[in-house]
């Protein structure tokens, strides 16, 4: 049984009492999906949304299309829960307790213990669902048995995309952080500009980030944020973003200003629909397919608008006490729970409200109700057949005997539907890497007989795997071609529809061939293309030891300043984006070059005489420079312990900076001597020798 997925019946394990502050709760929790997910068992329960009665302690299921009730379990629970559902089973999350109950046979579990008092974000995604504690940080990833997972500190709203990524944005610690589908811990791949706010949303199922301290929006990348696209509004801390797009555009809502904004986050955007919102306090929008919905606390009332930004219904919230909860149910359908679970009102995908009292549904009878006794009389029986002497039928003659009681028939019981191939997989999607993609699905409507597996075909091959698997990586793919994979769902009865999702293999960029020199305190470097791995070049990094990165979109670059006696390391990376629009860094180049220091050796050469230098003393002094400046013209200035400027001469270098020079004499017995040369970093001194 696979960790937070399966189990209706099966309550083995009961929730972990986990350590957490308790916060104040929230007054608004939205739960966010990728994609519906009809749950397969003994009992076919279309996708739709759970709401928690806590006056009749039980959990119903409510039909979004048709904002009817069509399920209903006991289950014991606290007041002003929620629930949170998974493929197979639901849970009932309280304050108290979380309580656990089958989808497929409708009974309830043991209760666990909550782990806090303050109010989760349920989500409800592939490979879920969880429970999000947001002020402390904690997941829960709910299942046989849960799984506790901290986030590493206080967590904004979470969005989850369809394969079963969740995102959360640690605002405070500049990072969004992933969870990935079975993963057990988190990561934090994105470090967000320091200063900048903001929120997470989904547009299809690509992800962007909404930097409202600066009133842009940016893709969500693998090595970081896009490129930033202005919204056309302004910056502002109160600025609250709905988890989910609007017909491609992100809904923002301004509280200060009372103005609700329907964004493109495309470059080259559209402008900015604005609708002015009546007065009164407003939570942050919940938008699903071409539907946002606002909540205006201060007049009880809730507004719907479709994507070009006109309203299409307004009805009061419902009245059964306690705080209501807006949901995005995992049919894309928005629900809004009374504080108690009462109410619910349904909002279709045009926009328009339906209030459902949340009863008992309606059961239909086979057959009339039999007929009830006065106060005071027996039971009453129906007309007596009468039969003549001769045993034929007869009428009644109307004595007072009582005849025989005509049995009811048997209730008739009607056939069994029989089962069917499986729906389509909901959810189906695509991930390409270097040579791979990997492939994720949601559990297929069973639609009465168990899934026994799933079949994932592409264009060069095929592969089939058990019906409780979620996921499948597909190697030995080639980078750069795209790849459709179709997922099909296999049971007794036959092999059902299939889905699809597209992805394009693409691997990092290898490491550029890279050639360094350096020269006068220049360094040049130069590398050809590398293999790009089925990627297109975005551009080259660039990196040296002190120096700033430089950003290149050819293949040489060039650093100055570099200092004499130093050693300097220079890496060369290509940046590509794949074709699926990913961001990679490629592998890096490295070479290291050191700048020698300059250098001044002296020794006593052959004797020699001159009108100053007087035999037998007199011999050249042999001068060897290395490591100065190439083609420079050098004072070299001889020196002795009774006289610091014994003769001073000049020396051109060669190129390679180095210079032999033995014009020089000297003939004074005893006397220390050496040789300096005055260079733009300071003078350079050689050794020194006593001349004997």
């Amino acid at each position: 049984m696979k960790k937070g997925t399966r189990g209706s019946t099966a309550w083995r394990a009961r929730l972990p009492v986990v350590t957490i502050v308790v916060v104040s709760v929230a007054v608004l929790t939205t739960a966010v999906t990728g994609a519906a997910k009809p749950p397969p068992g003994l009992q076919e329960i279309p996708g739709g949304h759970w709401v928690y009665n806590s006056l009749l302690q039980a959990a119903f299921h409510i039909d979004g299309g048709t904002a009817g009730i069509d399920a209903q379990v006991a289950v014991p629970g606290d007041r002003g829960s929620q629930v949170v559902q998974g493929d197979t089973s639901g849970y009932v999350v309280g304050s108290t307790r979380i309580t656990p109950f089958g989808k497929s046979d409708l009974t309830a579990g043991p209760p666990g213990v909550s782990p806090s008092a303050e109010v989760p974000v349920g989500v409800e995604t592939a490979g879920g669902p969880y429970l999000v504690y947001r002020q402390s940080g904690q997941l829960i990833r709910l299942g046989d048995p849960p799984a506790p997972i901290s986030a590493g500190g206080p967590v904004g709203d979470p969005v989850a995309t369809a394969e079963g990524t969740l995102w959360l944005p640690r605002i405070a610690s500049g990072l969004l952080c992933r969870l990935d589908r079975g993963a057990e811990q988190v990561s934090c791949p994105v470090t967000l500009p320091a200063g900048h706010f903001g929120a997470l949303t989904l547009v299809g199922d690509k992800l962007y980030f909404v930097d409202t301290s600066d009133g842009v929006v940016r893709a969500v990348e693998a090595g970081g944020l896009g490129v930033p696209v202005p919204m056309g509004l302004g910056a502002g801390a109160d600025l609250r973003t709905a988890a989910n797009d609007v017909a491609g555009r992100v809904a923002v809502l301004d509280p200060v200003r009372g103005l609700l904004h329907l964004v493109d986050p495309a470059p080259g955007p559209r402008r900015p629909i604005t609708v002015p919102l009546p007065p009164g306090q407003y939570d942050a929008p919940v938008a699903a397919g071409s539907v946002v919905v606002v909540v205006n606390r201060t007049s009880g009332r809730l507004f719907t608008y479709d994507a070009d930004g006109r309203q299409t219904d307004d009805k009061p919230l419902p009245s059964d006490g306690g705080t209501a909860r807006v949901v995005r149910g995992e049919d894309s359908h928005v629900y809004v729970d009374g504080g108690q679970g009462a109410h619910v009102l349904v909002v279709a995908k045009d926009g328009k409200i339906t209030d459902v009292p949340v009863v008992p549904p309606t059961e239909k009878k086979d057959q009339p109700a039999p007929a009830q006794p006065a106060p005071g009389q027996g039971p009453v029986a129906p007309p007596a057949e009468r039969r003549g002497q001769d045993g034929r039928p007869g009428q009644d003659t109307g004595t007072d005997r009582p005849g025989p009681t005509k049995p009811n028939p048997p209730p008739v019981t009607p056939p069994a539907v029989p089962a069917s191939p499986p729906g389509a997989p909901p959810g189906v999607s695509a991930t390409g890497e270097a040579g791979a993609v990997t492939v994720a699905w949601s559990a297929a409507p069973a639609n009465r007989a168990e899934v026994t597996s799933y079949r994932i075909s592409w264009a060069g091959g095929s592969r089939t795997v058990d019906g409780g698997t979620r996921r499948i990586r597909i190697t030995g793919l080639a980078n750069g071609t795209r790849y459709t994979f179709t997922v099909v769902a296999v049971n007794k009865a036959g092999t059902g529809p299939g889905a699809s999702a597209s992805a394009t293999p693409a691997a990092a960029a290898a490491a550029p061939a890279l050639t360094v020199s350096h020269r006068d305190g220049v360094a040049t470097l130069s590398w050809t293309r590398p293999d790009l791995g089925g990627g297109e070049l975005v551009h080259y990094l660039v990196t040296g030891t002190g120096f700033a990165q430089q950003t290149v979109g050819g293949t040489s670059a060039s650093y100055s300043g570099l200092t004499a006696g130093n050693s300097y390391t220079f890496t060369v990376r290509a940046v590509t984006r794949t074709p699926d629009g990913q961001t990679r860094e490629g592998q890096a180049a490295g070479r290291t070059v050191t700048v020698p220091a300059p250098t001044i050796t002296i020794s006593r050469g052959r004797d020699t005489s001159s009108e100053n230098c007087h035999e037998p003393d007199c011999a050249e002094v042999n001068v060897t420079m290395k490591g100065f400046a190439p083609n420079t013209r050098y004072a070299i200035r001889l020196s002795s312990s009774s006289n610091t400027n014994v003769r001073t001469e000049s020396t051109t270098t060669g190129a390679d900076g180095s210079a032999i020079y033995n014009e020089l004499n000297y003939d004074v017995p005893g006397q220390t001597i050496w040789v300096s040369v005055q260079t733009p970093d300071g003078r350079i001194t050689s050794n020194k020798i006593r001349w004997t």
